[in-house]
């Protein structure tokens, strides 16, 4: 009898070695698979506009987009500007092409609406028509021709007027730091991404949204509670 509830308790122990074990292989290659898949985007985060948006890579970023599959508060953000929501937004042209990114925040003095850009180059454009970029290839420089973020901006305004009852926004085109923006003449203001963070902080359209209102117009603007 002895012998066998000595035998019962070393199953029972190591059987609860083994649960221990497997706990630890499955949570440890959990984050494994975790930590390559961010290592694996840091490169495309490091050359977007988001490090000037987001306090860190890791925890503000890829946690809260991957994990909680929520970025729409930064805490960079929080610290200058207070209670606010992200909302990104892609516009597409007739043939489902995607033409424009747009980067709207929701903040207590009201909103910014910011169309923003990865292309590299020297960039010409006005607020109608397509916009032109110059830039080195191999040996030679070539001209593209891209489309114009003011002409989708001031299409978006018309949603967003329809949603914010006719508030005032604030609207800015951001673009890398590598491109040259001396030749572009828009009536919204263009800033490198590097600016993104000061025009944030010193957005106000004159008139304040209170908590409750910042996440009812997160909520219309197709953000998720």
């Amino acid at each position: 009898m002895i012998r066998s509830a000595m035998l019962l308790l070393e199953e029972g122990t190591s059987s609860g070695v083994n649960l221990n074990s497997l706990f630890l292989v499955v949570v440890g290659t959990m984050l494994l698979v975790f930590l390559l898949r961010a290592a694996l985007g840091y490169r495309k985060y490091k050359e977007s506009l988001f490090p000037y948006i987001y306090d860190n890579y890791l925890i503000d970023y890829y946690y809260k987009l991957n994990v909680l599959q929520n970025a729409s508060i930064s805490s960079a953000l929080k610290k200058t500007i207070g209670t606010h929501r992200l909302v990104y937004s892609n516009l597409s042209d007739k043939n489902g092409r995607l033409v424009c990114q747009i980067l709207t925040v929701l903040h207590s003095k009201g909103v910014l609406a910011m169309a923003y850009l990865s292309t590299t180059g020297k960039i010409s454009g006005k607020q109608t028509g397509d916009w032109m970029v110059k830039r080195k290839d191999g040996d030679q420089v070539k001209t593209y021709r891209i489309a114009n973020p003011a002409v989708y901006l001031k299409e978006y305004s018309t949603h967003l007027s329809q949603v914010l009852d006719g508030k005032e926004v604030q609207y800015a085109v951001a673009l890398k730091n590598e491109c040259d923006i001396s030749d572009i003449h828009i009536s919204y203001p263009v800033v490198h991404y590097s600016e993104i963070s000061d025009l944030i902080s010193n957005a106000d359209c004159g008139y304040g949204l209170n908590e409750t209102e910042i996440e009812e117009l997160f909520v219309r603007l197709g953000g998720k509670k």
